[in-house]
């Protein structure tokens, strides 16, 4: 028992290497635009930091500072003039409101939601999932309003 212990915590702690590492998340958090760092400071919540990335954005790519906060992800999306795009945090099906809830289980009747998340941009709050139609193998990814309206599917 305490060999498998400290083989997890070897395990935990070479996963968190790499966000501390040369190629980690301050060397590239550092990188990026004085207006997105900020932004991302002001918006990170005490979050830990994960990752950093690109998010296709209505006009060409925006940064992605991919966290966790309380044990969910919470990733936030900034263009490269430091605006918030968007927030978007892990939640599951029990959090959606009703008309949601409704159009998530009718999208995904036969498959099984593989991702949830809750989208803030601006006031206007959505729900993207990721569904795999278990009889096909195949993944769908949905945005759903949250009157129940679904917004995209692809």
């Amino acid at each position: 028992m305490k060999l498998a212990k400290t083989l997890l915590a070897l395990v935990t702690a070479s996963a968190l290497l790499p966000a501390f590492s040369g190629d980690g998340f301050a060397e590239k958090f550092e990188a990026l635009p004085q207006a997105v760092r900020e932004t991302a400071k002001a918006n990170m919540q005490n979050a830990f930091p994960v990752s950093i990335g690109t998010a296709k954005g209505a006009d060409g790519f925006d940064y992605q500072v991919n966290t966790r906060l309380n044990g969910k992800y919470h990733d936030l999306v900034i263009d490269k003039a430091g605006k918030l795009v968007a927030v978007k945090d892990e939640t599951d099906v029990a959090s959606l409101p009703a008309p949601a809830k409704a159009a998530l289980e009718k999208e995904a009747a036969a498959a099984k939601v593989m991702t949830l998340e809750r989208v803030t941009e601006g006031n206007q709050v959505s729900y993207g999932a990721l569904i795999k139609d278990n009889a096909q193998g195949t993944f769908v990814q949905l945005r759903i309003a949250a009157d129940g309206t679904v917004k995209a599917k692809n």
